[in-house]
């Protein structure tokens, strides 16, 4: 289901656990913006609990998810943000990154902070792709 505001569109992909109060991807000319994905599958049950890899690799699948749904693709990823609440976490998250990302580094940025929105969710991830309209 989409949404058109102004000059941008709001998306709610299918797929993904849907946000209450927050649209998972926006779209603004030719950049996609996509929320900060965290690790619940489809149906909004907690994936990986406790295990930052697993959480990891359920946040690319939402990622995969929000992207598709504007015609992208990992490649399209111009830039990453990945925020984490243990430092020890940082390798098993970041295969996870290298490993739905290929070859393909787009800038990213790891921040390490004291909490996230709930205490399950150890690892948040927000991307921006750069799409032209009608390039698919």
């Amino acid at each position: 289901m989409a949404e058109t505001q102004k000059s941008f569109e709001l998306i709610d992909p299918p797929g993904v656990a849907p946000a209450t109060t927050y649209s998972h991807v926006s779209r603004a000319g030719d950049f996609v913006f996509v929320a900060g994905q965290i690790a619940k599958d489809a149906a909004g049950n907690w994936v990986g609990l406790g295990d930052a890899g697993a959480q990891a690799r359920q946040v690319y699948v939402n990622i995969g998810k929000c992207l598709a749904s504007v015609g992208a693709t990992a490649r399209d990823v111009v830039k990453i943000n990945t925020i984490l609440v243990d430092r020890a976490d940082r390798d098993a998250v970041t295969a996870e990154r290298l490993a739905f990302f290929g070859d393909h580094r787009p800038p990213h940025t790891g921040i390490v902070i004291a909490g996230l929105g709930s205490p399950e969710v150890r690892i948040e991830v927000e991307v921006i792709a750069y799409v032209p309209k009608g390039s698919r």
